[in-house]
């Protein structure tokens, strides 16, 4: 006995070959839209410097810089604690540095600044209790505010919001970031 075999109609056929050869190229032409999805925001330390007007430097090995961001600490007795010298005499250059070879993240400024800046530098002296130290400069700096941990600056041209945010970020990321004694 024969056996019948039924054939697809020829239309559904035609479709299906327009359709397989069609598709790539209304892909490639409209092209694929994306689900919608949101914005990528860099939260690198870099990027965040940036949008809050500041400049972010990373060194590879000590070097001369001012303010310092590293060097040899000679004298283990001369110290500062952490905390805002704003209204009193800041901490010696050594002091200073040897707070930063222990981890501590120095915030400094250049006399001049308002009051209101003054207040909120020295909020970041409470963030993070023995890591940071909030001072006048006295080495005459250049920029109007900058942040140093070991070999890391972040420098600054004002106090404001932004800036302070990015003096934080840089308080928690480098934060310890000193040599262990």
């Amino acid at each position: 006995m024969a056996r019948s075999v039924r054939r697809p109609p020829a239309g559904a056929l035609a479709a299906l070959l327009i359709v397989l050869a069609l598709g790539p190229l209304g892909l490639a032409v409209l092209g694929r839209k994306p689900a919608h999805t949101a914005p990528r925001v860099d939260t690198t330390l870099a990027a965040i410097a940036r949008a809050g007007g500041c400049r972010l430097i990373e060194y590879d090995r000590l070097r001369a810089t001012n303010p310092t961001t590293g060097g040899r600490v000679v004298n283990e007795r001369i110290t500062a604690g952490a905390g805002s010298y704003v209204g009193r005499r800041p901490p010696s250059v050594r002091a200073a540095l040897h707070a930063l070879m222990h981890g501590a993240v120095l915030v400094q400024y250049r006399p001049g600044l308002s009051n209101d800046e003054l207040v909120r530098l020295t909020a970041l002296s409470t963030g993070r209790r023995g890591q940071t130290l909030v001072f006048a400069n006295t080495t005459n700096m250049r920029p109007r505010v900058a942040a140093t941990a070991y070999l890391s600056m972040l420098t600054c041209p004002r106090a404001d919001a932004g800036a302070l945010r990015a003096l934080r970020v840089f308080r928690e990321r480098r934060a310890a970031f000193g040599q262990a004694f």
